[in-house]
């Protein structure tokens, strides 16, 4: 089984914010969200996901256009359905585009649809733009109508009525969504959509594959748990695992101690960390700790912290034993650090 990668491009900055919004979608809102591992840039598609055994893919096509027509949207669907005819394992094939019009719908306030919620009509417009883009591409010798009604039924359109700050919101998993402010979010949003475009600055075009974990050695991807530690790394204002030193605040409880002892401490808590973080099972507890210090935070300017630990631990309890008072100082001592 071989894939090759056609019609790969940079596109430019408008498209590349609608892009970013899709690959934030696909990792902060999908249903299917916890089961991807990386995401692909311009290389199935626009936005793909693909899981950790490398053996599902999530496609999305998408268009930033206003008042797009049936035909136009039936064109649209021609990388999708391309993808769906390839061979390979696509899990889900996803349309992200603006809303579209009310008349076009049976349900006009539905944003996550299937095909079944297009009026007859319309859909009947739409399957006639994708079947001539499909005549126009690849010719009339195979007959792909059985093909382009069962893809049609399988496509998932996702309309697009948020701001690109509450995308990069939807991936915090922070209840409270006001500890930072909207420049910020959207300084954060940007810098997710310049790693992605710097992703796209290679040529894959016409490159062949036979496995979808070739697709990763193009550098074209990024993982999942680095675009949630970018957000993290933000927030705190440091990244937590690139900390070498002992944190200034961090001192009061390795004071006395030996090199080697404070090597072990240190190595320690990083190390709880990182098992809270980089685990799926952990990770919401690990941005719950992060909520509760961040608001603690943004009403005290206490830099105590023992007063910190008792303060806040004295309420709240992470769920995980290895996230003890030492490795909870040690990323108090941290925050502390990004904040100043």
């Amino acid at each position: 089984m071989a894939y090759t990668f056609k019609n790969t491009e940079i596109n430019n900055e408008k498209a590349s914010n609608f892009e970013t919004k899709s690959l934030l979608y696909l990792i902060g809102k999908s249903n299917d969200r916890k089961q991807i591992e990386y995401v692909t840039f311009d290389c199935f598609n626009d936005v793909s996901g693909v899981n950790k055994s490398h053996d599902k893919i999530w496609d999305i096509q998408s268009k930033n256009e206003k008042a797009l027509s049936p035909k136009k949207i039936g064109e649209y669907f021609f990388t999708l359905f391309d993808n769906y005819i390839s061979g390979f394992s696509f899990k889900e094939f996803i349309f992200f585009c603006p809303v579209l019009k009310s008349s076009y719908k049976v349900d006009g306030s539905l944003r996550n649809y299937k095909t079944s919620n297009i009026q007859p009509g319309t859909l009947i417009r739409i399957k006639k733009g994708l079947t001539e883009e499909v005549e126009r591409v690849k010719g009339k010798t195979v007959d792909y109508t059985s093909k382009i009604s069962s893809f049609i039924s399988m496509i998932t359109i996702v309309e697009s009525d948020e701001t690109e700050n509450e995308y990069i919101k939807s991936i915090t998993k922070f209840k409270r969504i006001d500890l930072k402010t909207d420049d910020f979010y959207k300084s954060v949003f940007n810098d997710l959509r310049n790693i992605q475009t710097t992703k796209k600055n290679t040529c894959i075009e016409n490159v062949t594959i036979t496995e979808i974990r070739e697709v990763l050695l193009f550098n074209r991807h990024l993982p999942v748990k680095d675009i949630e530690l970018l957000v993290i790394s933000r927030i705190i204002g440091c990244n937590i695992f690139d900390f070498k030193a002992i944190p200034l605040y961090f001192s009061p409880f390795t004071d006395g101690k030996d090199i080697e002892d404070k090597k072990d401490i240190l190595q320690e808590c990083n190390s709880n960390l990182s098992r809270a973080f980089f685990n799926k099972n952990s990770n919401r507890v690990f941005w719950e700790i992060c909520e509760e210090l961040l608001t603690f935070f943004a009403a005290n300017t206490s830099k105590d912290v023992q007063f910190v630990y008792d303060t806040v631990f004295s309420s709240y309890r992470p769920r995980l034993s290895y996230l003890d008072e030492l490795t909870l100082k040690y990323l108090i001592s941290i925050i502390l650090e990004g904040l100043e």
